[in-house]
C-alpha cells in the first residue's frame, strides 16, 4: 500500500528512532531506508540524490519495483543494545513510513549496473 502523502515527521517517532526530522535516505544494516516517503517514485528520487553519499547505485524505475513500504514506531529499549524501533501499522501513534530498499536488492542492482548478470553474448 502506497499512500499519496506521508505524515509530517514532526508528528511521528522518526526523530527518536533515527534522528531525522525531515524526509531523508539513510543506510541501516546494508539496506537503504527512505524515511518519510510512501511513494516509490519520490523515494527513488531521494535515494538517487543521496546515492553517492550512501554508497549505493542510483536506483532505476526497475529497482523501485523492489522497494518495500514499512511503518515503524519507537519502542522503549530496556537495555543498551535493545532495538529502539519496531514494526508498526499506519495510523498507530507515532508511526512513520519508510520505503526500504533491501541490501539483497541493492546488490542485484549494483551487479546489473556493472554489467554482471546480464545476458551473455556468444562470439
Amino acid at each position: 500500500m502506497f499512500l499519496p502523502m506521508p505524515p509530517d515527521l514532526a508528528d511521528t517517532d522518526a526523530y527518536a528512532c533515527l534522528g531525522v526530522r525531515h524526509p531523508a535516505a539513510l543506510v541501516l544494516d546494508g539496506s537503504v531506508f527512505a524515511v518519510g516517503f510512501t511513494r516509490p517514485d519520490a523515494a527513488r528520487d531521494a535515494i538517487g540524490a543521496a546515492a553517492l553519499d550512501l554508497g549505493v547505485p542510483p536506483p532505476t524505475r526497475d529497482d523501485s519495483a523492489q522497494f518495500r513500504l514499512a511503518w515503524f514506531a519507537y519502542t522503549h529499549a530496556l537495555r543498551s543494545g535493545d532495538p529502539v524501533m519496531r514494526r508498526a501499522v499506519p495510523g498507530e501513534d507515532g508511526a512513520f513510513p519508510v520505503i526500504v530498499w533491501r541490501a539483497v536488492d541493492i546488490d542485484t542492482a549494483r551487479a546489473l549496473h556493472a554489467g554482471v548478470g546480464g545476458l551473455a553474448v556468444a562470439a
